[in-house]
């Protein structure tokens, strides 16, 4: 028996001893009873310096960290973790586990000690790396799309590249187009891109909004008008289609005109003439015409809503811009553009977490491209750090993960590395402290780091503005 025990001793030492990770035991009083080689590695501290000491002593003498995670699992009577950096700049994860006798009384606090400094500097550079990738890929993007002489239009999906292609193709001919798609998808933006290739390029594109005017001065506004034609017409103005003449007048919404509009639209697609409101006399006009709406036409003519005709005549080429939950491929590309545009606009450096980032990418976006960059913009001037992490974000967007996923992703995404969950953990107790403490000295001092080390920290997340150094 006595050999069996000796061997079970032996065998026990040898896993302790053998631990590439740090560990350390505690008595119930905080007490060190035993140190692995690891610990003693990772606090170039020795098992003669640290066994048989009172934690806090061997703390006051700089030989462990504090705050300590032995002493508030003993406080706690459960099981602690803690994020720290050592007086060598090293950082750890320190967990600290209570262990009970068969009467409840605390006997001992069993503490691993783990360095992921390695990690975080590989993390860090692997970040780097990708962020390098994403400003070439953008530079490639760019590149492509100098021949737009517009803004940027990502298309990395296969939707829209051949919404694009159509685009460029019916802008060589003067051809009707109606251009289809959600609401806030940038069906404006393509008629700009048609305008900008086509041949009438030197001659204005105007636009109307057919659904933002009152249906009452909707005719007087595309048609124009004679003084005295309606009350309130107080002098001659020529309407939208005389001022696009020579050009292309792209009508918005289209689908919002009324009846009576509808009408007088189909008589100028058919004799290229307009008369004013209160006038006798024609005018030939040459203006394209390209109009987009939201809504389902076909549709509106079978309630008897929108004219048959008229549709044909709109119809003659129809291009779908899709919808952005259908244009995943594109997502990365627009909300780091939109990122990055907002930031360098309001004179703000801002960047998203990979969770962050994942998130957003999984959102619907009903509101579209108009939506994402209300969103970046928020995000960009609401962030109190130059890190945007998933707390930022809107609630809309978290909540449609479900509600498990919103759990989860409001403290650790499945998809966040060790790395990012310690970053992120780190930044979130840096600016908990930061409200309440008012310098740099007295933070390291509640969090156990010197000033140097909040310094450092306070601008590798950007944490700036809320106090003065210390």
């Amino acid at each position: 028996m006595d050999r069996s025990i000796q061997e079970l001793t032996w065998e026990h030492d040898a896993i302790i001893d053998s631990s590439s990770d740090g560990l350390f035991v505690c008595d119930g009083q905080g007490v060190i009873l035993r140190v692995n080689p690891a610990s003693e590695r990772i606090n170039q501290a020795t098992a003669e310096q640290l066994v048989g000491r009172d934690y806090m002593d061997a703390a006051a003498e700089g030989l462990v960290i504090l705050p300590s995670a032995a002493l508030e699992a003993i406080e706690k009577r459960q099981q602690v973790s803690l994020l720290q950096e050592n007086r060598f700049g090293r950082k750890l994860i320190s967990t600290a586990t209570p262990v009970f006798d068969d009467a409840g009384e605390l006997i001992r606090v069993v503490v691993s000690e783990r360095d992921i400094t390695e990690i975080d500097r590989l993390q860090r550079q692997l970040e780097e790396q990708q962020a390098l990738g994403d400003r070439f890929r953008r530079q490639v993007v760019e590149l492509q799309q100098q021949q737009l002489e517009s803004r940027p239009i990502i298309a990395r999906s296969p939707g829209m590249q051949r919404a694009l292609r159509q685009a460029l193709k019916v802008s060589e001919v003067d051809s009707i187009v109606l251009i289809l798609g959600e609401s806030g998808v940038g069906k404006g933006l393509i008629a700009d891109l048609i305008h900008q290739h086509s041949a009438r390029a030197d001659r204005p594109i105007i636009k109307l909004n057919c659904g933002a005017i009152p249906e009452t001065l909707i005719e007087a506004e595309l048609f124009g008008c004679e003084k005295g034609a309606f009350t309130g017409a107080a002098g001659s103005r020529p309407g939208y289609l005389e001022q696009a003449d020579g050009g292309i007048l792209f009508l918005d919404e289209v689908a919002e005109l009324p009846p009576a509009s509808q009408v007088k639209l189909l008589r100028f697609l058919e004799d290229g003439q307009v008369t004013r409101l209160g006038s006798t006399r024609s005018r030939r006009l040459d203006v394209r015409i390209l109009a987009a709406t939201h809504r389902d036409l076909q549709q509106m003519v079978a309630a008897g809503t929108f004219r048959l005709d008229l549709y044909y005549r709109l119809s003659v080429i129809p291009l779908t811009v899709p919808p952005l939950r259908e244009r995943q491929e594109c997502l990365v590309p627009l909300i780091r553009t939109c990122i990055d545009h907002f930031a360098d606009r309001s004179a703000v450096p801002r960047r998203l977490t990979a969770a962050a980032l994942d998130l957003l990418c999984a959102y619907s976006y009903p509101g579209n491209v108009r939506e994402l960059m209300n969103i970046c913009e928020r995000l960009v001037v609401m962030s109190d750090t130059e890190l945007i992490d998933v707390n930022d974000l809107p609630q809309t967007v978290i909540a449609e993960a479900g509600e498990e996923d919103a759990a989860r992703f409001g403290s650790w995404p499945a998809e966040m590395s060790m790395a990012q969950i310690l970053a992120s953990v780190e930044r979130q107790v840096l600016l908990e402290t930061a409200k309440r403490l008012p310098n740099q000295q007295s933070i390291g001092a509640a969090l156990g780091l010197s000033q140097s080390s909040v310094a450092r920290k306070l601008e590798k997340y950007g944490i700036r503005a809320r106090f003065g150094r210390g």
